[in-house]
Order: structure tokens, then C-alpha cells, then sequence
């Protein structure tokens, strides 16, 4: 039965690499402090059919260089390639940039990065005269990759709907709402991937030229260990989960980073602020009554999907969204029971390839 298994995934990969040109391409975006950066991506599209769209997929974490997405396509990939032209950023800290820290989940620039990665395709690919318009794009993301979908449609919609025009977004599990994820950690006294905290925190830290001291937030071991596995991005998101096998908040992170209230948590809580979808008025404590609605209300449909089981960001992200936006015909939630984030994901993505053929948005 193996066998068979793996000789029919050997098929099915042959398959996909006779029926499709991946290629790893640059472009040039911006950084942190809006200086101009090249950056890398992966190109996809099919060879032996006219392609229905395209697709733009920001990743979801990965945390080694070689799930970069110009190196090996991430799983989302399989769900589209076939159909549509693809393009999956590095972003900024993977591919032609792994050498620089990687700014997690800075909503807008990542926004950026991602939109950015349009550019490439009349160069590349008007030659092939495809009947679909290369400047309609649909957006789809998971995890890391939902809040990167909704942020990429809130900045295109509003900075480049001259160049182009988003189609539809699809975003999955989430953390739209940064703060209330690390806040959900500090409740629980726990985390199921240890490894994405100091992620934010450094993400963070990067992002905003917060100048962090790391020894104010993470413990003696979590230094050690973020800087022989994590910095060198040499460790999958997959093998990280056993190097970090005590997932008690207490054991990687200070008692300083375990207190939202104090002083020293205040510079980076508002960076979690900025990075977030769902606003809150600086300097405040967070609390659900001080959710404010953003000027920006999404032109496209919108779909929001999250499991109430999520066990890695929890589904608080998606409902602050709700709260945020307005209710109308083009925005849709659909926040339940689907299991775990991983067995979520299984089901999101199936989901969407059946929405979009469907035309329903």
C-alpha cells in the first residue's frame, strides 16, 4: 500500500511539472523604512490550458529558507496550478534577502511586497497572449498568509486600483488581530508553536525600529535556541515543533514579556496595533469595547473563514474583524467548528478552488 502511495505521488508530481512552468523571479518592492529592495518570488502557470485567472498567495509562516516559495512551492500551490497563474512571494527575510531578518506579520508592508509581485507579469508573460486579464487578481491565504491576503486587498484597493483590480479575497485562519493573538498566549500560559513568539517579537521589533533588548522578552534558552535554529533559517516550521517540544509560555519567554501591563511591553503592543487589520486607539489597554471600525471598507467580496477549535491562532482574530467591517452582501464569515488549524486548512482550501469555479465570491 506505501508503495502504491508513493508511486501514485510520484505520477501526480511528474504530472504537474509536464503540465506547468514554475519559475523563481525578482521584482523590486519596498523595505521597512520605504527604501526600495529586490525581492523574489515564484511564477506559475499552466502549459497545456488557458489559464481562468490569476492568483496571488502570500505564504503562511514558514521559518526555513528552503520553504521559501522560489525554492520549493508551499502546499497551497497544488490547489491552483493547474488552473491559474500563480504568483507566491519569498517576502522580505527569505529568498534573495534571507540574509535580513524577516518582518512577521507587518500587515501593510507585507501588503506591499505582495501586491509589488504583480508587476512581473507583463513582462513575463504577455507574449503568451492569455485570453484572462493579467491585471484581475484573486488573493488567497492561510495562517500568516490569511492576514497577509486581507491586508494585501485593503492596500491595493486603496494605492494600486489604478494599476489593478482585486477579483475577490480568501483568507483563512488568520491573526488579523495581532495583539489579541499574544494575548491569547498570555491567557492560556501557553503556546502550540513556541517558536513563532519570538518570531513576532524580532517580526516586530524589525518592522517598526523598535530597538528591542531580546533579553527583556525571551528567557536564557529561548535566546539560545533562536539563535542556533531560528536566525539561521536553516529549521522547518515542522522541525522547529519538536525542537520546541515544552509549549508553556513561562519556559521561553521572560516574566516581563508575560505582563502586558508593563512598561516594557508598551512599545511593542503598539507595533502588534500597527500591525493589526482590526485598530484600537493607541496607548490604551486592549479591550473589546475599544474596537474601532478602519476608514477602509473592502470593494471586492471578502471571506473570512476560521474554525472556533483553532489551536494555533485563536478565532477572536476573525470575529474582531467581523466587528470591524460593515455587514453587506460582498463580505462573508464563516467562523465555525472545523477542528484544529492544520485540519482547518484541509478544508479551507478545497473550499475556495470550488467558490472560485463556482463564481461565487
Amino acid at each position: 500500500m506505501r508503495r502504491l502511495s508513493f508511486i501514485l505521488l510520484l505520477a501526480l508530481s511528474l504530472q504537474a511539472l509536464a503540465t506547468n512552468k514554475e519559475q523563481a523571479v525578482l521584482y523590486r518592492s519596498i523595505d521597512q523604512h520605504g527604501d526600495s529592495i529586490t525581492l523574489s518570488g515564484l511564477l506559475s502557470y499552466p502549459l497545456d490550458k488557458t489559464p481562468k485567472g490569476v492568483v496571488l498567495i502570500p505564504h503562511y509562516t514558514i521559518a526555513s529558507n528552503d520553504q521559501t516559495p522560489s525554492i520549493k512551492p508551499t502546499g497551497e500551490a497544488a490547489y491552483f496550478k493547474e488552473d491559474y497563474i500563480l504568483l507566491m512571494p519569498d517576502l522580505i527575510g527569505y529568498g534573495v534577502t534571507v540574509d535580513l531578518p524577516h518582518p512577521y506579520l507587518a500587515g501593510e508592508l507585507t501588503a506591499h511586497n505582495c501586491a509589488d509581485m504583480l508587476s512581473v507579469l507583463h513582462p513575463m508573460l504577455d507574449s503568451l497572449q492569455f485570453a484572462c486579464s493579467l491585471d484581475s487578481v484573486y488573493i488567497v491565504g492561510y495562517s500568516q498568509g490569511g492576514a497577509s491576503a486581507v491586508w494585501t486587498m485593503k492596500v491595493m484597493e486603496e494605492e494600486y486600483a489604478d494599476r489593478y483590480h482585486v477579483m475577490a479575497c480568501y483568507a483563512g485562519g488568520g491573526p488579523y488581530d495581532v495583539a489579541v493573538t499574544y494575548d491569547d498566549a498570555l491567557a492560556k500560559k501557553k503556546v502550540f508553536m513556541p517558536a513563532v513568539v519570538p518570531m513576532l517579537v524580532v517580526g516586530t521589533d524589525v518592522a517598526y525600529d523598535l530597538h528591542l533588548n531580546y533579553s527583556d522578552y525571551f528567557t536564557p534558552k529561548m535566546q539560545d535556541i533562536y539563535d542556533r535554529y531560528l536566525a539561521r533559517k536553516e529549521y522547518s516550521t515542522s522541525q522547529l515543533f519538536f525542537k520546541f517540544t515544552d509549549h508553556r509560555l513561562k519556559t521561553w519567554m521572560s516574566p516581563k514579556a508575560m505582563d502586558s501591563s508593563l512598561p516594557e511591553m508598551k512599545s511593542i503592543y503598539e507595533g502588534f496595533k500597527r500591525s493589526s487589520l482590526v485598530r484600537y486607539p493607541l496607548n490604551d489597554k486592549i479591550a473589546d469595547q475599544q474596537i474601532i471600525c478602519p476608514s477602509w471598507i473592502p470593494k471586492a467580496p471578502l471571506y473570512v473563514f476560521h474554525s472556533t477549535k483553532d489551536n494555533v491562532v485563536t478565532s477572536l482574530c476573525a470575529e474582531h474583524l467581523r466587528r470591524c467591517l460593515p455587514d453587506q452582501p460582498n463580505i462573508t464569515f464563516d467562523i465555525r467548528n472545523y477542528g484544529s488549524h492544520l485540519r482547518a486548512s484541509a478544508r479551507f482550501f478545497p473550499k475556495v478552488v470550488e467558490m472560485m469555479s463556482n463564481g461565487e465570491r
